[in-house]
């Protein structure tokens, strides 16, 4: 297995938002699993119908596994892939404030919007919102060089903390 080095290190100020913005999101996003699960109706109404008690299930896979993807990237901090499952999750919060407008309710418009903003505001020091595949050109990380460009030949890049690090080779 070939490990790269981690080369960004946010800001201990950054990381506590971060570990926030990862807490708020599994207490809120958890209690709504966990209370669609065991009483989907006290949810919505009709909640009680077997359609709604299996929908329930569905949504919980869902929320469980970028729940847990978040808690898991933020304890390991993976950095980098912590920003795109800020961003998944900020997509998934937005989708729900459309279902909120949709069936005109406040609290269900409200509530996924702040969420997905405070997602969003920390997904984009970790480059969540970058549509560049080969890496920041901004020079926050460095950019990786496409398989293809010789080296010393890879206009653009910039080189990070970690650049002189070498990657190791692990079997």
């Amino acid at each position: 297995m070939i490990r790269q080095p981690n080369d960004m290190d946010p800001s201990r100020k950054f990381r506590i938002f971060a570990g926030g913005v990862v807490a708020a999101e599994a207490i809120a996003s958890g209690y709504l699993t966990v209370a669609g699960l065991l009483d989907p109706g006290g949810l919505v109404p009709g909640g009680d119908s077997a359609a709604a008690k299996t929908y329930a299930a569905y949504v919980a896979t869902r929320s469980l596994v970028l729940l847990g993807a978040l808690i898991w990237l933020m304890a390991v901090r993976a950095w980098r892939p912590l920003g795109l499952v800020f961003t998944l999750n900020a997509a998934v919060q937005i989708g729900d404030a459309a279902i909120g407008v949709a069936h005109h309710q406040l609290a269900q418009t409200a509530g996924p919007l702040v969420f997905a903003a405070l997602l969003l505001a920390a997904a984009r020091p970790l480059g969540g919102l970058t549509w560049n595949p080969e890496g920041r050109s901004d020079g926050d990380m460095p950019a990786v060089a496409p398989p293809h460009a010789p080296v010393g030949q890879q206009e653009g890049l910039h080189r990070g903390p970690a650049a002189d690090r070498r990657t190791s080779l692990e079997g």
